[in-house]
């Protein structure tokens, strides 16, 4: 936990995770490869996967990994601006609560996502992409509120 108390410690994180969450992001939008394991179109009789799986198929979410980069950037800009002495003990232990609920989370959906890709692998793909984005995104608009506040 005491590595939390630098700034630089979690830009350093931050960074590095959005990374390469972001690359997964933008590299993968429209690749042709990507696209051949995605479910075809109306697997399902479902309106959101059907639209979330055509969003994917259109490469539109490249726009996910840029607005990971751009919450990066505010985050770091925030922390180099206003932080310039190390976390006091209260908020390392608000961020630590923060990274390990993001973890638990993360735990938590492996075996669910294992499940669904074994019993049905339709919209697995698109779940994964999905829960990561959700995950991710997550984690950085809490920690922007977190910099905000602090």
């Amino acid at each position: 936990m005491s590595l939390l108390k630098h700034p630089a410690v979690n830009i350093l994180f931050i960074s590095f995770m959005s990374a390469i969450y972001s690359f997964i992001f933008i590299f993968t939008a429209g690749h042709m490869e990507f696209i051949s394991i995605l479910s075809h179109g109306e697997t399902l009789n479902s309106n959101f996967w059907n639209g979330w799986s055509d969003f994917l198929k259109t490469g539109n979410m490249k726009f996910i990994g840029y607005l990971i980069i751009g919450l990066t950037v505010v985050i770091v800009v925030f922390i180099l601006v206003k932080r310039t002495k190390q976390y006091d003990e209260y908020q390392v232990s608000i961020l630590a609560k923060s990274l390990f609920l993001a973890g638990v989370l993360s735990i938590i959906m492996v075996p669910f996502l294992m499940i669904m890709l074994l019993s049905d692998p339709n919209y697995s793909t698109e779940t994964i992409f999905l829960f990561a984005a959700i995950q991710w995104v997550s984690v950085l608009v809490s920690y922007l509120i977190f910099v905000v506040r602090s």
